[in-house]
């Protein structure tokens, strides 16, 4: 019978499997998407990413505190509302589902550092991918989609 910390390692992959797959057709499909899809989409993957790395603590039997190349990693993080900046920032972190597997079977610290730093990544970024726009007519905001098309 398989203990817990084996149970846990499994879901773990099957979390981290999903994941990169999403994350990957996520920037497979960039170029087909709407800036307000993508912000959905990377919401949703960094609330996971967030869940994941609960998780990897709990793994690798972490303390919930705060490392010093976790700080370094935030104080040298540079965010951006460029969406080309933001892809090519998004496209540096690109690794099969394979990869992830084994760098997570043979140093689990180091996958757990890759997801933790693509979180902050993709909450660096998300203002390259807004929802709606805003502009000013007659002194007035106005919230317009960017489906809308002037012809």
């Amino acid at each position: 019978m398989a203990s817990n910390q084996d149970k846990l390692e499994v879901d773990l992959e099957k979390i981290i499997s999903n994941s990169v797959n999403r994350f990957n057709g996520l920037l497979d499909n960039l170029s087909k998407l709407s800036n307000s899809k993508i912000n959905d989409i990377l919401w949703k993957l960094r609330a996971d990413l967030e869940l994941l790395i609960i998780e990897f603590k709990f793994v690798l039997e972490k303390e919930n505190k705060t490392e010093r190349w976790q700080t370094s990693f935030k104080e040298a993080l540079k965010g951006t509302s460029s969406k080309q900046k933001a892809v090519i920032t998004l496209e540096g972190y690109r690794k099969s589902d394979q990869e992830i597997q084994t760098i997570f079977k043979k140093k689990p610290e180091q996958s757990f550092r890759y997801f933790w730093k693509l979180k902050e990544t993709i909450s660096s970024i998300l203002s390259a991918f807004p929802v709606q726009k805003i502009t000013w007519s007659n002194g007035e905001m106005k919230k317009t989609s960017e489906d809308v098309f002037k012809i």
